[in-house]
């Protein structure tokens, strides 16, 4: 049995559909579904789950998930307070890569959006800070109806496809074969993580969240992630770092406690392995970076 499937409402005179939510926080459970789906965070902030990943998310990133791959959107903590003055808002684009045929697929023309399509079974990030055209693209798209809102996808799709600012989320494998149980098991898994990263965790905890043994949960993590759960943990703090280095009034000594590391040193080693450079050197960049754009 497929894990969780979840079935897209889709309208019975339209190939391709859109979702525009507006909700207290977006759907958080780890799903999976057969339609090809690019989505457009108009608001709030928080963090995708896909595949083997969660990294966090803020308004205009655009996220592209291939066909079957599990994937949650899970708000920050304010969005579950009910407070009426604070939503979430994404648009959602859905269509099934089959329904435009064998033949168009294998036109001359139509090869590097191939290729594209199979890039996108890892899921892929596209930062906001480079991808407004597109945003509004997706925004029109959700506006339109027929001819109109094909054409328009075909030059989103071609736009994403050539786009050089964009990142791949999962490693290499495959992620949507899991069933059920597994699929419940590391839902649990990925929230706990979640909510507590920023403590100490230790094996025998995060174990005892999926009803395991300390041994069966590191064999078991691995063998459906393709890392341990140790570099997992590391990989999301070092995410929740890098939101923080984007607020200035933060310190970096104060970002290392903040997402569980227990010292200074550490900490630093950590980000420079993960991404090239210092936590400096890092917030440099993304200011930079927001000056250019």
């Amino acid at each position: 049995m497929k894990i969780l499937p979840f079935k897209i409402a889709k309208p019975v005179d339209q190939s391709v559909w859109v979702q525009n939510e507006k909700l207290p926080h977006l759907y958080d459970i780890l799903h999976q579904h057969v339609e090809f789906q690019i989505t457009l965070i108009k608001k709030s902030t928080g963090n995708i789950i896909v595949g083997n990943q969660i990294i966090a998310f803020q308004p205009g990133d655009i996220f592209v998930l291939g066909s079957g791959l599990p994937h949650a959107l899970r708000n920050d903590p304010e969005y579950y307070h009910n407070d009426p003055d604070l939503f979430a808002h994404a648009i959602s684009i859905y269509f099934e890569t089959e329904v435009f045929g064998a033949s168009f697929w294998n036109l001359p023309e139509t090869q590097s959006l191939k290729e594209y399509i199979r890039k996108a079974d890892r899921g892929i990030h596209y930062p906001a800070v480079f991808h407004g055209e597109e945003a509004g693209i997706i925004e029109a798209i959700s506006e339109e109806k027929e001819i109109r809102r094909l054409t328009l996808l075909l030059d989103l799709l071609t736009r994403l496809s050539e786009s050089g600012n964009d990142k791949v989320l999962t490693t290499e494998g495959t992620y949507n074969k899991l069933n059920e149980t597994d699929e419940k098991r590391l839902d649990a898994v990925f929230r706990f993580t979640l909510n507590e990263f920023h403590r100490p965790i230790s094996l025998e905890e995060v174990a005892g969240v999926s009803n395991m043994t300390v041994n069966s949960f590191c064999r078991y993590f691995k063998t459906r992630t393709r890392k341990t759960y140790v570099n997992f943990l590391t990989e999301y703090r070092i995410g929740q770092a890098c939101k923080l280095l984007q607020q200035e009034e933060v310190s970096i000594s104060e970002i290392c406690y903040r997402v569980g590391f227990g010292n200074l040193s550490n900490f630093n080693r950590k980000f420079k392995e993960m991404n090239g450079c210092t936590p400096n050197e890092f917030r440099r960049k993304q200011e930079l970076q927001n000056v250019v754009a």
